[in-house]
C-alpha cells in the first residue's frame, strides 16, 4: 500500500464498521418485527367475505356437489328473495327438524341468456324417523353467485318458477 492508502484505510474501515453496526441493528429489529407479525393468528373473518350476512347460511358454489346430490325427501313450500337472501320454506317428515342439515348448492355454471341464469338445489340431510310433518324456513346468502350483471334468474330444483334476483 502506498502512503495515501495507509492513511485513508483506517478511516474507511472505521466508517464501514460504524455503518454496518448501526444498520445491522436496524435490520435485526425489522426482521424481528416481521417474524412477530407473521406469527399473529388470522381471524376467521379474514377468510369469510360474507361474515356480515343476515342470512342463516351461505350458498355453496360447487358443480361436483351439485351433480352428486339430490333434492329429495322434502317439498319446497315457498321461495322468495329478501335482500341478498333466498328464503325457502321446506316441508318434510321428522320429529322436530332440529337435527336437519340443509344446504343450498349452486351448479357453478352460468347459463348465458339475458338475463343470465343459475341452477340451484336444496339438499336436506334428515335422519329423523318420526312421522310428524315439519315446516322449517331457511335463508341463504346469494352473494356468492353474483354475475357480472346486476340481475340473474334462479332455477331452483323442485320449484316450478324461475326466481328473479336483482342486486
Amino acid at each position: 500500500m502506498d502512503t495515501k492508502q495507509q492513511i485513508i484505510y483506517p478511516y474507511v474501515v472505521a466508517y464501514f464498521e460504524e455503518y454496518f453496526k448501526n444498520n445491522i441493528m436496524k435490520i435485526s429489529i425489522l426482521a424481528f418485527c416481521l417474524i412477530l407479525i407473521s406469527l399473529l393468528p388470522c381471524s376467521e373473518s379474514d377468510n369469510n367475505p360474507y361474515e356480515d350476512s343476515v342470512c342463516n347460511q351461505i350458498t355453496t358454489v360447487d358443480n361436483s356437489r351439485y351433480r352428486n346430490n339430490q333434492s329429495e325427501g322434502f317439498l319446497i313450500r315457498s321461495a322468495q328473495i329478501i335482500g341478498d337472501c333466498l328464503e325457502i320454506e321446506i316441508e318434510s317428515g321428522g320429529c322436530s327438524g332440529n337435527t336437519w342439515k340443509v344446504e343450498l348448492i349452486d351448479a357453478g355454471r352460468i347459463a348465458e341468456s339475458n338475463p343470465e341464469q343459475r341452477d340451484l338445489k336444496v339438499v336436506l340431510e334428515n335422519e329423523e324417523v318420526c312421522n310428524t310433518i315439519i315446516f322449517k324456513t331457511y335463508t341463504f346468502d346469494l352473494r356468492p353467485i353474483w354475475t357480472r350483471n346486476n340481475v340473474v334468474l334462479l332455477n331452483l330444483d323442485l320449484w316450478d318458477e324461475q326466481i328473479p334476483y336483482e342486486y
